[in-house]
């Protein structure tokens, strides 16, 4: 994958299915700032109430549904032909992270980061 702004700095591959867009997953996410300072989460944050922070709020498990809407632009193009089970640590340019505005407190204006994703499992929700 060569994608300008995201660089893949380590891959582990997953052994399960490839992920689909507007598929809903559960993920395990750390992020960094570039000179390696650890981004903790405030509080959990997805589609649904089993979200959970781990390692003291570095380490977010959440659901995300594999879309525009719901994840940074750096993540979407970055994770896309993962596998189920596998894991990216990529590195994002700020324009296809948090950009000129950053992130309440927790991430500068125009920084990059590195965020490491781990497609845990798929969720799959029953239609009524």
């Amino acid at each position: 994958m060569h994608r300008p702004g995201i660089k893949i700095i380590d891959e582990a591959a997953g052994q399960g299915a490839l992920i689909e867009r507007q598929q809903v997953y559960q993920m395990r996410l750390k992020m960094w700032l570039n000179q390696g300072e650890a981004i903790r989460w405030e509080q959990p944050w997805g589609m649904v109430a089993r979200a959970r922070l781990e390692d003291q709020g570095e380490t977010l498990v959440t659901d995300l549904r594999y879309d525009r809407e719901n994840m940074i632009a750096g993540m979407f193009q970055g994770i896309a032909g993962m596998r189920i089970g596998g894991r990216r640590k990529l590195k994002i340019s700020a324009h296809l992270a948090y950009g000129e505005t950053g992130l309440a407190d927790r991430i500068p204006a125009n920084a990059l980061i590195i965020v490491e994703v781990e497609v845990i499992e798929q969720r799959v929700f029953a239609k009524y």
